[in-house]
């Protein structure tokens, strides 16, 4: 499944646009347009399959923000376009740098503006699932584990503060992939009550209705493939899902 790879969702250009007006006078007029402008050359680049440029490009941009310490928005943006790049290209070095980068930027989410919070969140829970799903290839599971947790974190958060139209939806699917993301991490690890309780932890957020089938099917055929599962624990996942074994 080609979720994350593009930016395509209502949420993330109309909620961006209205948090990036937002954003402090600070980040002057040239530099937006700049920043705009290797956006614009990177994502034509992704469409083209010409990753070398998408992230010379994404790379750019982010140097421009990274210096301004009162643009988180825009730095999140800039990271989750280079998380694609990785996804992409499985670049596992970069992919590491990015981490860290998310993982510090969502430990002070607490003093970003409140118009563009949710913005914030969203933007740095897709770069951490990306990351998170690089990070498995390589089976760096103990630090996917981390990025896919935080990233539940974040999209708990979106999806509480969304209203209940297409936003709130694309929330609530995200948040669905975080935690089979961390379900299957913690599985790799051998911490398979962790991995179980991961799982089930789906019906804590009101989101299975909006889930498709085939990721349904995802969902149980993951659970059911962590070891030990009884068949009990199985026949009652396939229930909560509305699905059957």
């Amino acid at each position: 499944m080609k979720f994350f790879t593009y930016r395509s969702s209502l949420f993330s250009i109309c909620a961006l646009a209205i948090a990036l007006q937002s954003c402090t006078i600070d980040f002057n007029h040239h530099k937006i347009e700049n920043w705009h402008k290797l956006r614009a050359i990177g994502e034509g680049a992704m469409v083209k399959h010409d990753y070398a440029t998408a992230q010379k490009s994404f790379q750019e941009a982010l140097n421009l923000v990274e210096p301004i310490h009162n643009e988180p928005v825009r730095l999140a943006v800039s990271l989750e376009e280079l998380s694609r790049v990785c996804l992409e290209t499985n670049d596992v070095e970069m992919a590491t740098a990015i981490y860290k980068q998310a993982l510090s930027l969502a430990n002070k989410r607490s003093q970003t503006p409140a118009k563009q919070l949710d913005v914030l969140e969203s933007e740095l829970g897709e770069c951490l699932i990306n990351i998170g799903r690089v990070l498995t290839k390589d089976k760096k599971y103990d630090k996917a584990a981390i990025a896919f947790r935080e990233a539940r974190a974040l999209f708990i958060d979106v999806y509480k503060n969304s209203p209940p139209m297409l936003a709130n939806f694309i929330a609530a699917s995200y948040l669905a992939w975080s935690i089979d993301g961390l379900g299957s991490s913690y599985k790799e690890l051998g911490q398979l009550k962790e991995a179980r309780q991961a799982y089930f932890s789906v019906a804590n957020y009101n989101v299975i209705k909006g889930l498709s089938e085939e990721f349904k099917q995802k969902l149980l055929a993951d659970f059911c493939a962590i070891p030990e599962t009884t068949q009990e624990d199985k026949e009652k996942y396939a229930s909560m899902l509305g699905c059957s074994l």
